[in-house]
């Protein structure tokens, strides 16, 4: 529905005339309450000014009348400022409305009653603040206290939640089991070099060897750990000095029975060379090293690589050697014919170079002779410059080049 401003329907005038009217209804009834709460109030008291009475009913009439012509706020405040003038000017005691004259007194049962509550919710807040304090008390669901209507102790305790971990519950079907003892190399999906019927050989005679390994180990540990001899006649002994306190090493990898002492004071003898130190001093080939049979031998880290490094007993090579080229003089006889076919071989490497670069040369003269014009049987004939006196360690001493080739000469004048 379209209306212009400043114009009324009748039945928005006949609203607003209806809400006037309700609302000076309530106003009337709230004075009315006032005025009589007012003749109340003068009826208990005994000291009250006419003049001041004729004065308020009067002001009350006036402010009703005012009320009734203007709005329902400027009415109240009217109202309000009269009354605390009232109040102010006249020597009327002050009686509350909302104070009953006639209420009884608390009986002995309900003071104690009382007494109690106050004593238990003292307790209460002592208890609270001390867990507050040391950090014990669950905060969550009402602080932890428990309310109720009997007055026993018990319903006011703290309850204390535990934090005990608990793990969470492990369900079997998020796990799959495997049996490692049936499983085999697939050899990450390649083929396999082997058949499967090969392979399983392969794995049996690798299950023998590492059996045998540790068989090997735990006869080695018995011999470290040997107890002390019942029989010290039937004791193992050093062949140097015959102590019975041999090196548990030594004995356990080559099988020689020394004490410390003796191999501290005989290097020439009980010391350890390298594989290196085997095949250049003693001229032994790499079949010879690594047969164990022949020349037990040690394992150690390499301090200069990766490679373990392999130790051998000095006289047990000697010995080898000995056999070998029948005494030492034989060996520095072999030695000897190496070293000297070594040479020869170098020489005549270094001959071969020589006379390769002496082909290249008469190869590049060649070339420069066609280059110039000249034929290759023609013989060269210097053309020496001027002579040159030059300061050397003998007097008179000239120095001449050859302008063709560049051949260059020092001649002393006698």
């Amino acid at each position: 529905m379209a209306f212009s401003r400043g114009s009324l329907t009748e039945e928005q005038r006949a609203r607003i005339e209806a809400n006037r009217k309700r609302a000076l209804e309530r106003l009337k009834a709230r004075q009315g309450g006032g005025t009589s709460s007012n003749t109340d109030s003068t009826n208990h008291t005994s000291s009250i000014n006419t003049n001041a009475l004729g004065s308020s009913s009067n002001n009350g009439k006036s402010t009703i009348n005012s009320t009734s012509n203007g709005d329902g706020s400027s009415s109240l405040a009217v109202q309000r400022a009269s009354t605390m003038s009232q109040l102010r000017d006249s020597n009327t005691p002050i009686v509350a409305k909302f104070v009953d004259p006639t209420r009884k007194e608390l009986t002995i049962e309900q003071k104690r009653i009382i007494e109690a509550n106050r004593e238990k919710a003292l307790q209460i807040r002592k208890r609270l603040a001390e867990g507050n304090r040391d950090g014990t008390i669950n905060n969550s669901g009402g602080d932890g206290i428990r309310l109720g209507s009997s007055n026993n102790q018990e319903d006011f305790k703290v309850t204390k939640k535990s934090y005990k971990y608990e793990p969470p519950p492990i369900r079997k079907k998020d796990y799959i089991e495997y049996d490692f003892s049936t499983m085999k190399d697939s050899r990450g999906g390649f083929l396999p070099d082997q058949d499967e019927s090969n392979l399983t050989e392969a794995q049996q005679k690798e299950a023998m060897a590492l059996e045998e390994w540790k068989e090997k180990q735990k006869r080695l540990q018995e011999i470290r750990d040997l107890p002390p001899p019942l029989n010290i006649e039937d004791a193992p002994k050093c062949f140097e000095c015959g102590s019975i306190e041999i090196d548990p090493n030594l004995f356990t990898n080559f099988k020689v029975r020394a004490c410390r002492k003796c191999m501290k004071e005989k290097p020439e003898k009980y010391s350890l060379l390298t594989k290196t130190e085997c095949r250049e001093d003693y001229l032994l080939t790499d079949p010879e090293l690594r047969d164990v049979n022949l020349l037990p031998r040690i394992e150690k880290p390499n301090p200069h690589g990766y490679s373990r490094m392999q130790l051998y007993l000095r006289f047990q090579v000697e010995e080898f050697a000995w056999k070998k080229w029948g005494s030492a003089e034989g060996l520095d006889k072999e030695w000897e014919r190496r070293e000297t076919n070594r040479l020869k071989r170098r020489d005549k490497k270094y001959q071969d170079q020589l006379k390769e670069m002496r082909k290249r040369t008469r190869a590049e003269e060649y070339t420069r002779k066609l280059r110039n014009g000249h034929e290759l049987g023609e013989r060269h004939i210097h053309d020496w410059s001027a002579p040159l006196s030059i300061s050397g360690p003998h007097e008179n001493m000239i120095k001449r080049r050859c302008i063709g080739c560049g051949m260059e000469t020092e001649e002393i004048i006698i």
